[in-house]
């Protein structure tokens, strides 16, 4: 397990709006109702996606990227690391050093406070 350390920062609210127009396409995916919305843990270093799962973007109106979905912690609460993947660029999102993560909760409530940990299956 890859474990890295990050600071809370904040986004842009895409994923809020994907995952409240589309919450069926999310909940077949992993399983789960997630929480609309992501948090933005910023890393400090590049960290390349690993992909346990996709989202195609034909799923969810956007064709020219895919939702790559890596399994993690924070916390010690299971979540998900979610990078937007374009196509043609492999680019999207805010980066490799930001991850965004989602989860059943509402982590930012969970997190409030805390020094924020997360753990990677790698």
């Amino acid at each position: 397990m890859l474990l890295l350390q990050g600071q809370l920062i904040d986004g842009l609210r895409h994923f809020r709006k994907r995952m409240t127009d589309y919450p069926e396409v999310f909940a077949a995916a992993t399983g789960q109702h997630l929480f609309p919305g992501t948090l933005n843990i910023r890393v400090g270093a590049p960290i390349p996606p690993v992909e346990h799962f996709r989202i195609r973007g034909t799923e969810i109106g956007e064709p020219e990227q895919d939702l790559l979905f890596e399994v993690c912690r924070v916390n010690d609460i299971w979540a998900y690391r979610i990078r937007p993947w374009h196509l043609l660029t492999h680019s999207g999102g805010h980066g490799d050093d930001i991850l965004e993560i989602a989860a059943s909760v509402e982590l930012r409530l969970s997190l409030a406070g805390q020094e924020i940990k997360v753990g990677l299956f790698r």
